[in-house]
């Protein structure tokens, strides 16, 4: 799924590769309204800086061996094998950025460098709690590209109380989605909350798969929403 395309600069045409990445919508449904977590980006930061994200990051090699041998369900139980990596991603950056986890008491045995901060809790990653929500490919003309899947999950699916962050995000708290819709989000991070509002219009018990999915790309001349599913090997643009 990683994949080389052209990036308009200022002054010239430059190769910008599109690394993989992996967001999670953490979202608390206990009260009235429904709570999503996010945090803010230092303002030194090179991609989004300043703006207000979902918990993520780049997806590791590491991420990709280890979800080659992990044995324990995802979600849907039929997921796609080459999106397995981007859950188990999402839970280790959730982890890292939040002190939050989502796991269960099995020890990682013999975690690589990646997984060695999570493997310090004592838990395994648990992906049967994260529902496929969305996936995006930045455009280009950034300085940064990634090829980025979105998981949905619910928070009582918290595990562990929660532990040191990495200082990535600042001001991590739980929004509202009229409270988050007001932050300085990306174009991206907007148009996802607005998939998943639709989704809690629909259903506040989300724990089965959101399908078909959007897919949101640049096809060179416009930038596109399509629909896709999570359970077969997921199309190039």
């Amino acid at each position: 799924m990683t994949a080389m395309a052209a990036g308009r600069g200022d002054d010239a045409t430059i190769d910008v590769p599109i690394r993989d990445a992996t967001c999670l919508l953490v979202a608390d449904i206990s009260g009235s309204e429904p709570k999503l977590l996010m945090g803010k980006r230092h303002a030194d930061q090179v991609f989004l800086p300043n703006k207000w994200v979902f918990p993520g990051g780049r997806v590791e090699e590491e991420d990709r061996q280890f979800a080659d041998r992990f044995a324990e369900p995802f979600s849907p139980n039929d997921l796609a094998r080459a999106i397995k990596p981007f859950a188990l991603a999402g839970i280790r950056e959730l982890y890292e950025e939040t002190g939050l986890l989502i796991g269960s008491a099995n020890a990682l045995p013999d975690p690589g460098p990646v997984w060695q901060t999570f493997a310090a809790s004592g838990q395994a990653p648990a992906p049967k709690h994260l529902i496929p929500l969305a996936r995006a490919i930045t455009p280009p003309g950034r300085v940064r590209r990634y090829d980025t899947w979105f998981f949905l999950a619910n928070a009582n699916a918290l595990s562990a109380p929660p532990a040191a962050t990495d200082g990535e995000l600042l001001d991590i708290g739980w929004f509202t989605l009229p409270k988050a819709g007001k932050l300085d989000l990306p174009n991206i991070t907007r148009l996802v909350l607005d998939d998943v509002a639709s989704v809690f219009r629909a259903t506040r018990d989300f724990g089965d798969t959101v399908e078909p999915l959007p897919f949101y790309y640049s096809d060179g001349s416009t930038f596109r929403r399509d629909l896709i599913s999570c359970k077969v090997a997921p199309p190039t643009p």
